[in-house]
């Protein structure tokens, strides 16, 4: 018997297919990015191979974002329906039994070397029971989705959807090295005059923090931008300059003598380290412990 045969156009790989899927919902490559834990050129190459692919545009790059041709959008509606009905299909698997002794965070690097790596065999001591799993990233995180008991992150707590807890109370700590006090005499005037600064935050946390410092004259120029706390504690260990840091990150570093409070004037912020979970996620006993005990440790 003869059977006729189809030609199968071969399909374009899936993860330029799941690039355009989450661009085109966002319609912004930066959040696109964060969502898959990539970087922005990443998924513009997925999307312009997947075009190229296809043999259509997508979509139009404008000042304020992307926008779908009408091509985009007719391939958008058409995966969308693919998108839900593998999420519905996987929903129902878990990498863990439900009594599992493992508690799994995802937190910044900033967190969990300076915070969570030095207290493990604390932990494990007073906790023999448990696991904890890790995982550390800058991107979003979609609870719904990816299986953490909960996330711990740098912010004003307000994310969507999501239970927000204030981890510790948010105080900036003016730190340096030994070796940078001692070289300003031990002069906390000469120190601020002389000293490069370490910028960090999203504001200027150093003119605020010298409204609050009434010896402070004046300040050194041209301070040095640097966005990532721990890479700002590690240039202020190395001599570099003067750093406002959250004082919960750099208490071990002083206790190290690493680093020296100096000035005892903290700048409250309203940013500071949440833990935030979905509703149903403190319902694990486990979960419940481990953010006790990091409540604990951090008081």
């Amino acid at each position: 018997m003869l059977v006729d045969a189809v030609m199968i156009k071969p399909m374009p790989p899936l993860n330029a297919i799941r690039a355009f899927e989450v661009a085109s919902r966002h319609l912004n490559l930066s959040r696109a990015a964060e969502e898959l834990g990539v970087t922005q050129g990443a998924i513009s190459k997925q999307v312009i191979a997947l075009e190229d692919h296809i043999g259509a545009q997508l979509f139009v790059r404008e000042p304020s974002g992307l926008r779908l041709t009408n091509e985009g959008g007719s391939l958008k509606e058409a995966i969308r329906p693919a998108f839900a009905m593998l999420g519905e299909a996987f929903a129902r698997y878990s990498r863990r039994p439900p009594r599992s002794n493992v508690c799994r965070i995802s937190t910044t690097v900033s967190f969990a070397s300076e915070i969570l790596v030095p207290r493990l065999a604390e932990f494990r001591t007073s906790h023999p029971g448990i696991e904890l799993e890790f995982m550390t990233s800058e991107r979003l995180v979609d609870l719904g989705r990816e299986e953490f008991d909960f996330v711990v992150r740098y912010g004003v707590g307000d994310w969507e959807g999501v239970v927000s807890t204030k981890l510790v109370e948010g105080l900036l700590a003016p730190v340096c090295s030994p070796e940078v006090w001692a070289r300003a005499g031990a002069d906390l005037k000469r120190l601020m005059a002389t000293t490069p600064r370490i910028q960090s935050a999203a504001f200027n946390e150093w003119r605020l923090w010298a409204e609050k410092e009434a010896d402070i004259c004046e300040m050194a120029p041209s301070p040095m931008v640097i966005e990532n706390f721990l890479v700002a504690q590690r240039a202020a260990e190395a001599s570099q300059g003067l750093a406002l840091l959250p004082e919960v990150m750099v208490r071990n570093a002083v206790k190290r003598g690493d680093l020296m409070v100096f000035s005892p004037v903290r700048l409250e912020n309203e940013y500071t380290f949440y833990i935030a979970h979905t509703i149903g996620a403190v319902k694990r006993p486990i979960a419940q412990e481990v953010i006790a005990w990091l409540k604990a440790e951090l008081a």
